[in-house]
């Protein structure tokens, strides 16, 4: 029997009455416990307005940075209040250079369907999650991090609206919370997954929260398009995040939770809790998506095809200053997992509408790329301060 049908056959075996009962439900992740800065507060909440803060330490010792930690009102993909954490890292040096200490709102890679992945809940309670490792060199130029959890309180892991909220929310929390920032210039920056918070905060900005004053974005190996995915990611070692993907965008649309089948229901209640790594080792069962669907024909539906759209970038044009760097300036070694030719697009049709759109092309494939690309991204970030 091949690891695939060993799959189908372990899923099938932990389908509940209750999953099928409340499938949207069986999907969700389990909330943090045993840190009460996490609980979800009760009632509406209103964007941008913060509803708690604290100090935090962790497991590793930063002599010289300070970490605080909020949690703010936003809005998901649906429009529905919603709360979302975030962390501040400042170098306890004071800052040097003109004006006030610049900022970058750092999107990390999160990747991850499980509540104890969000970086604010690994910054404290484990040893945090970053790749490419950048923090420290911002820490180190004298900038100001903050690091949004940008995939909300579900974990919607690749939906774009709720994490371009998150971020801007996130930046509305910061400034509400400690005006010492009030002057500060304000970059966006991030990779990969990263880079689809990045990405969709600065689509978002000019409607959802246009009074920010931010200075620019750049992103890397940037999954813009996610229908462009299901060509290099369904059914090859890259199934195992493509999968992770769908479920976290079916937490923000529950219509798409509809297309799930029982083993598929069943499958993502088991890995609904699961890390970047245990997710992407699920890839070596190169399994194809629409076997755990209803319709074999399921990411051509209406649904599917809604849910895709909505996420894919390009509809709005930013008003700040973009730059994009990807893995292709080699056909051979370039980005097999995520499509140039979807940052391209984007580019393309973000000038079209006016926007002011660099595309710079780095060396190496989804990872080498990372490294590559890297400083290109810092100087970019530094030229913005500088103007």
């Amino acid at each position: 029997m091949g690891l695939s049908q060993r799959v189908d056959r372990f899923a099938a075996g932990r389908i509940t009455p209750e999953m099928l009962a409340d499938p949207y439900g069986a999907i969700q992740p389990t909330p943090i416990t045993g840190d009460r800065f996490f609980a979800a507060p009760s009632g509406d909440l209103v964007p941008g307005v913060p509803v708690r803060d604290r100090t935090a330490g962790g497991i590793l010792p930063r002599p010289r940075t300070t970490v605080r930690q909020f949690m703010v009102g936003s809005t998901d993909a649906l429009g529905r209040s919603v709360a979302v954490t975030a962390t501040l890292m400042e170098p306890r040096r004071p800052w040097r250079g003109r004006g006030s200490r610049p900022v970058v709102v750092h999107n990390v890679a999160i990747d991850s369907l499980g509540t104890r992945a969000t970086p604010s809940y690994r910054i404290v309670h484990g040893i945090g999650q970053d790749f490419p490792t950048v923090v420290p060199l911002w820490l180190q130029r004298g900038y100001a991090v903050l690091i949004p959890d940008h995939q909300g309180p579900r974990m919607a892991y690749a939906e774009g609206t709720m994490a371009g909220h998150a971020v801007l929310d996130s930046i509305r929390g910061l400034l509400a919370f400690d005006a010492t920032y009030a002057a500060s210039p304000i970059v966006l920056y991030g990779y990969s997954g990263g880079a689809i918070a990045t990405a969709w905060a600065a689509q978002l900005h000019p409607t959802y929260a246009p009074e920010l004053d931010l200075r620019g974005a750049v992103a890397g190996g940037s999954p813009v398009d996610v229908g462009l995915l299901r060509e290099t990611m369904n059914g090859t070692l890259g199934s195992g995040l493509f999968g992770a993907a769908i479920i976290g965008m079916a937490r923000e649309h529950p219509a798409l939770v509809e297309q799930f089948s029982p083993t598929g229901l069943a499958l993502a209640s088991m890995i609904k809790d699961l890390s970047v790594v245990p997710l992407a080792l699920g890839g070596l069962a190169r399994l194809r998506l629409e076997r755990f669907s209803v319709d074999p024909g399921v990411f051509d539906s209406d649904t599917a095809r809604a849910v895709i759209d909505a996420n894919t970038a390009g509809r709005n044009a930013p008003t700040i200053p973009v730059a994009f760097y990807h893995g292709a300036s080699t056909p051979r070694f370039a980005d097999r997992w995520i499509p140039e030719q979807g940052v391209l697009d984007l580019v393309e049709s973000w000038r079209g509408l006016g926007a002011s759109v660099e595309y710079h092309p780095v060396f190496g494939d989804h990872f080498v790329g990372a490294l590559s690309g890297l400083p290109y991204a810092m100087r970019w970030v530094a030229d913005r301060f500088r103007d």
